[in-house]
């Protein structure tokens, strides 16, 4: 017999607290192998091939088709140019829109329904019917008035797969359409379990490696497969903005200084262990605007660096990335016999200067050891390294030495700006922090 598998799929959801453990959910059948063979020619009941956006309504099937092929290795094929009846059983996979739920009225809230035909748990065709009554375009995006054909045939294909509704976890699998557009990582634990031994996921990431003390120019486009959603924890949020993932060694331990930049994105950055499952820092607007800039101290070994956006629908742009630490050569910050502190070159705001700080005695008496600009000079020419003696912190204004030489010693130090109301022009800093490197 024809038994529906799929519900209404209704309003826009809000994302929930990823679960500490997987909770997708399966319809109770499954294909005999990984794949499955559609079978259409999609026109609207205008007798439109193209969405009002212009992508026609076969190339959005096909994409969502492939979105659940890349992320999970699930076969989707497709034969397009055959327009087979969705209401008859006829062993053939197929999609189409209509007035009604193949003789019935469609629910007040139903955007789709997909149905299958089975026998002893191994299914033998599924036919999705697309609700014409409603309104359709296809888009990227948060979702908007009129429904995305896209997403929702995404969420339809993942009941032809064999998956259920799972409203626990983050997933494209929910009863409620959403924001979004791609099968995230519970659904691709449903279906390697589904068809365990059967397909391996394939890695959706290609990892570059990012060199010490080198800037990195790159962009995050809608070409790269590689979304947040396929990488994501147990313990951090998921959705589809892009990423671009990187390998860092540290040959030393010390004070890793990470800077992403850009004109059009709004950077966020995180610092992850080998295996990518553990985040160890992040941040989002410590640069100058919305640029990125973090610091962490890390032991030596090796680490993944993920360049995204805080803002997952411009998600587009150019971005340069750079990880800093110097572990070789002579420091060009040092602190001299009379702890004078000489940086022979210093970043702030984008420019280099050489500047020299001096020992520096608060009026109130405060404790701790602290230091006042005495003199800066710019630079000139600006020098072609990428790692000064000392980067000046955009948000706090801090200063950040990895490392600074001081009694035989080579420390990753952290100075934090300190306004003295009894000298309110001085630029004034005190000592938060110094670990010796090994």
């Amino acid at each position: 017999m024809k038994a529906r598998l799929a519900a209404a799929l209704i309003l826009a959801m809000t994302l929930s607290p990823p679960s500490p453990v997987s909770a997708y959910r399966f319809s109770g059948y499954k294909w005999p192998r990984a794949e499955a063979t559609f079978y259409y020619d999609i026109i609207d009941v205008e007798g439109n091939g193209r969405s009002p956006g212009g992508i026609s309504w076969n190339e959005a099937f096909r994409e969502a088709m492939d979105r659940w092929t890349n992320h999970t290795g699930f076969v989707f094929d497709a034969i397009e140019g055959i327009r087979p009846d969705p209401c008859k059983d006829d062993e053939r996979n197929t999609a189409a829109f209509r007035r009604d739920d193949c003789g019935f009225e469609f629910g007040s809230a139903t955007l789709a329904v997909t149905y299958s035909i089975f026998s002893r748990g191994v299914l033998q065709e599924t036919d999705i019917v697309f609700n014409a009554n409603e309104e359709w375009d296809v888009y990227d995006g948060p979702l908007r008035r009129v429904n995305d054909f896209r997403r929702v045939a995404v969420h339809e294909l993942g009941h032809a797969i064999g998956l259920d509704h799972e409203d626990g976890v983050i997933s494209i699998m929910s009863s409620l359409i959403g924001d979004l557009t791609v099968p995230q990582r519970d659904d691709i634990l449903g279906v390697q379990a589904l068809y365990e031994g059967e397909i391996d996921a394939p890695d959706p990431c290609d990892i570059t490696p990012l060199p010490l003390n080198t800037r990195i120019e790159n962009q995050l486009t809608l070409s790269d497969d590689c979304r947040r959603a396929d990488i994501a924890t147990t313990a951090d949020g998921s959705d589809d903005s892009l990423v671009d993932l990187y390998e860092l060694d540290m040959p030393v331990g010390g004070l890793l200084v990470v800077r992403m930049r850009s004109e059009v994105l709004d950077a966020y950055l995180e610092v992850r262990d080998e295996a990518g499952k553990t985040v160890i820092a992040y941040d989002d607007d410590s640069g100058a605007g919305v640029n990125a800039f973090l610091t962490v101290r890390l032991e030596k070994g090796r680490y993944r660096v993920v360049a995204n956006t805080a803002f997952p629908w411009a998600d587009e742009g150019d971005y340069t990335l750079e990880a800093l630490l110097q572990f070789e050569g002579e420091a060009p910050s040092r602190v001299n016999e009379d702890n004078s502190i000489t940086l022979d070159a210093v970043e702030y705001a984008g420019r280099y200067y050489r500047a020299t700080l001096i020992p520096f005695t608060p009026a109130t008496g405060a404790e701790g050891r602290y230091w006042r600009l005495a003199g800066a000079s710019l630079l000139s020419p600006q020098p072609d390294a990428l790692i000064p003696g000392a980067l000046v912190a955009p948000d706090s204004l801090d200063l950040i030495f990895n490392p600074i030489p001081a009694l035989g010693r080579r420390y990753d130090a952290i100075l934090q700006r300190y306004d003295d109301p009894a000298f309110p022009q001085g630029w004034i800093w005190r000592l938060k922090s110094a670990t010796p490197r090994p």
